[in-house]
């Protein structure tokens, strides 16, 4: 108070020294100006929060009646405490209060030579130091809090806010806590002072998707197998340790037990995972055949698990399942066991099959009998018994006329037998135009086509017709065959089909052709 009346005397002594009277210095009469209330200081907000920027201001309009007169250019203003606000001449200004201080105006009216004063308590909320720790990594997310400076939780009267909100567990208080392990910025609002009027943030950038370790399930091995356990991390940037005393990233496992590994990262977080190897031993399987039988006829392959495990079932390289099948052939024959766990066991017979004889006959022949036949046929072999299709019993047969002829040989040595055939087609082709009775359009190079065989016609139609009576082919040219197709390219199902074939045969002389011929037949398409 002694500071103000000083300067309240300064005040008077420089009116005077500039011609006022001693009556300037008076207070204003609100009957004078005309006003409904006298002046007053007041700031915004109301409630001054410590550290941020406050609105002060004299309010000079309520003093008069004409607001002409409350123009700022019409005063002197002079603000108090001087060491606090001294030099501050305007009718407002901005200012940072950090504790509860009193302040006064005065107004000098120009024009009317009279002085308004005002005194205010600005009320100084103190500001929360939030102080949250620098950005972090969070090794363990379970139970990790975040936290504010423990003044600034001693604070009474402090709301808080974080966000993300929806991280967090207990949002609205100090010390939340974290719910999901990503990185993440995370800002909190602290507020003070009525309705919260006073608001201070902070923020922090945690860490927490730190690299796990993870070595998967408890595996179970078979026999001879091996499992590399790889922990997934860097050895080059982790402390890395296994319970069998390794520090690479990973090991290989080939035994019984279980099986840990620890890591430590250059921020200190540890972690660790085991898992349990089970190693099963693989089924032993065992094979045994039948007697000798000779090829073509059945052994019975018999496979028996020897082992004390727990059987799934037995294949066989034949595709076949069950502890047994039947083969008429020789061969390597493999059966494999599987186990409950999955484990299996192999093993391989070769059956003992006894010869036979092979008969070795020619192919199939087409013939004119009248200019190349009969034909003999010698199919000699030592130690064996004949048996041809017309009952004779010799090494050799007479080809005399068409159809097929069956050769039957018998071992004398075992009693084993085969049998082969040949087909002699009678055909002559001076006068006559052959049509197989069958063909098989697979593709294979052999009967794939059906049409008449010639060595020369003068002319030549061949129809073919299915069971309804359609007709499925037409040809013009002996050597324009069918292939057992629609018009359209599309293939015709298997069966029995007509056909009617005409032709005239060239004569001796190559150029002169004899009468018409013709066939009506049927040919099987076989697919």
């Amino acid at each position: 108070m002694e500071l103000f009346v000083r300067h309240m005397r300064l005040l008077g002594a420089l009116l005077l020294a500039s011609g006022w009277t001693a009556s300037a210095q008076s207070p204003c009469d609100l009957s004078v100006t005309g006003g409904t209330n006298f002046p007053y200081v007041s700031t915004n907000p109301n409630y001054v929060c410590e550290s941020l920027e406050t609105f002060v201001y004299i309010n000079t309009a309520q003093g008069y009646a004409d607001p002409a007169d409350a123009n700022p250019d019409n005063f002197n203003f002079s603000w108090y405490p001087f060491d606090l606000l001294g030099g501050t001449d305007t009718q407002s200004f901005t200012a940072v209060f950090d504790s509860t201080v009193t302040i006064w105006c005065v107004a000098l009216d120009v024009q009317n030579n009279c002085m308004w004063t005002d005194t205010i308590v600005v009320q100084v909320a103190p500001a929360v130091e939030i102080g949250l720790p620098d950005d972090t990594l969070v090794c363990d997310l379970n139970g990790f809090t975040l936290q504010p400076s423990a003044e600034a939780q001693a604070m009474p009267g402090v709301s808080w806010s974080w966000e993300p909100s929806l991280l967090l567990l207990n949002p609205e208080t100090a010390t939340p806590e974290l719910i999901v392990d990503i990185d993440q910025w995370y800002t909190v609002t602290a507020s003070v002072g009525p309705q919260g009027a006073c608001t201070y943030e902070d923020s922090i950038f945690v860490t927490a998707t730190v690299d796990p370790v993870d070595l998967g399930p408890d595996l179970n091995l078979c026999g001879e197998e091996e499992a590399v356990l790889d922990c997934g991390l860097d050895a080059a940037v982790e402390d890395i340790l296994w319970n069998t005393g390794e520090t690479g990233a990973s090991i290989t496992a080939d035994t019984s037990g279980t099986y840990w590994v620890t890591a430590l990262n250059p921020q200190g977080c540890a972690r660790g995972d085991s898992i349990v190897i089970t190693v099963v031993d693989d089924p032993v399987i065992a094979i045994t055949a039948g007697g000798a039988a000779c090829i073509g006829q059945p052994v019975d392959l018999t496979a028996t698990v020897t082992s004390d495990t727990t059987l799934a079932g037995v294949g066989w390289s034949t595709g076949e399942a069950g502890d047994m099948i039947t083969v008429t052939g020789p061969g390597t024959y493999e059966a494999i066991a599987v186990d409950v766990t999955g484990c299996t066991g192999t093993a391989s017979v070769s059956p003992d099959f006894l010869p036979a004889p092979v008969p070795d006959l020619p192919l199939d022949s087409t013939l004119c009998m009248e200019e190349e036949g009969p034909i003999w046929l010698d199919a000699s072999q030592p130690d064996v018994a004949y048996a041809w299709s017309d009952g004779s019993t010799g090494p050799g047969i007479l080809l005399a006329t068409d159809g097929v002829y069956t050769l039957t040989l018998t071992l004398l040595s075992n009693g084993c037998q085969d049998s082969a055939s040949i087909e002699v087609i009678d055909f002559c082709a001076q006068d006559s135009v052959y049509f197989p009775s069958a063909f098989t359009p697979d593709g294979d190079m052999v009967n794939d086509t059906f049409g008449g065989y010639a060595e020369s016609v003068g002319s030549y139609e061949l129809v073919v017709f299915n069971r309804w009576g359609f007709e499925v082919f037409r040809s013009n040219d002996i050597a324009v065959r069918w292939d057992g197709a629609s018009d359209t390219g599309t293939e015709l199902p298997g069966g029995l089909y007509g056909y009617r074939a005409v032709w005239r045969p060239l004569l001796e002389d190559g150029v002169s052709t004899g009468g018409f011929q013709e066939k009506v037949g049927s040919v099987t398409l076989i697919r």
